[in-house]
């Protein structure tokens, strides 16, 4: 049973629903951004967003639980990509002590993506996706991340020729 129908048409509220799937840089800068309709699992695009995002061999990508699979694992290693998603629990098999701690480091490195949903809420009112199907909902998020970079841009070029000066 699912809330939603295969295009995303939520069944409990009789509205559209969009997931926006996005990847930043250390900065909290949007690098690229995904629409998928609501009822696609949050881990499908990852494959796709990373290629769109050209990381580099040897950087690390921090994402959370819905991300962990092997399959996963063995793309990111495959493109020489550091693996920092989140261990997941499964049936009869919790945590160890040590991926625990892992987890909680992941979790303090990723607070920048959230930030970024946070700040896009709060800025330019995100919370509510006033557009009907997946490509406007797309442009939407494409806009959103556009204003954010725009936003964060001057302040992150203030802080670097403060930091280079000294």
């Amino acid at each position: 049973w699912s809330n939603f129908n295969r295009n995303g048409w939520s069944i409990l509220n009789g509205i559209n629903s969009y997931k926006q799937h996005t990847v930043v840089d250390g900065n909290g800068l949007v690098l690229t951004v995904e629409t998928t309709a609501a009822n696609c699992h949050d881990s499908k695009p990852l494959l796709g967003l990373l290629e769109k995002a050209n990381i580099r061999p040897g950087t690390r990508i921090h994402a959370d639980k819905a991300y962990s699979s092997q399959k996963h694992r063995a793309a990111l290693k495959s493109r020489g990509i550091k693996n920092g998603i989140q261990d997941k629990a499964l049936r009869n098999n919790p945590l160890t002590r040590r991926q625990l701690q892992r987890n909680s480091l992941i979790t303090k490195a990723r607070y920048v993506v959230e930030r970024t949903f946070g700040s896009q809420a709060r800025w330019f009112n995100a919370r509510i996706l006033r557009y009907r199907g997946l490509a406007k909902a797309h442009a939407w998020h494409m806009l959103l991340a556009m204003a954010y970079n725009l936003k964060r841009l001057p302040r992150l070029v203030a802080d670097h020729r403060l930091i280079t000066q000294t």
